[in-house]
């Protein structure tokens, strides 16, 4: 009696154990993929950003307002400029 108690705990011990391993593995697969999903998505964020950024330097530069013009020249100098340094370093 005592023998079979501990037998069909082992047993359910193991099946517990199998059905854990399972879960894991589909949680592990689910965390890839989502680490995929957020790549791409940082990746097309910076698309878009850059887009955006590319946008609002044409459409200063087609404006008639020369100072806003000249102002986003001046900060894109700027941001050549920290790049152009810290190549250098």
């Amino acid at each position: 009696m005592v023998v079979e108690g501990i037998e069909n705990k082992v047993k359910k011990l193991i099946y517990l154990n199998q059905q854990l391993s399972q879960e894991n593995l589909e949680l592990k697969e689910a965390s890839v993929q989502l680490n995929e999903t957020i790549k791409e998505l940082q990746t097309q964020s910076l698309h878009l950003q850059e887009q955006i950024n590319k946008l609002k330097v044409a459409k200063v530069l087609t404006g008639r307002d020369n100072f806003q013009a000249r102002h986003q020249i001046n900060e894109l100098l700027r941001e050549i400029e920290k790049c152009y340094t810290l190549l250098n370093r």
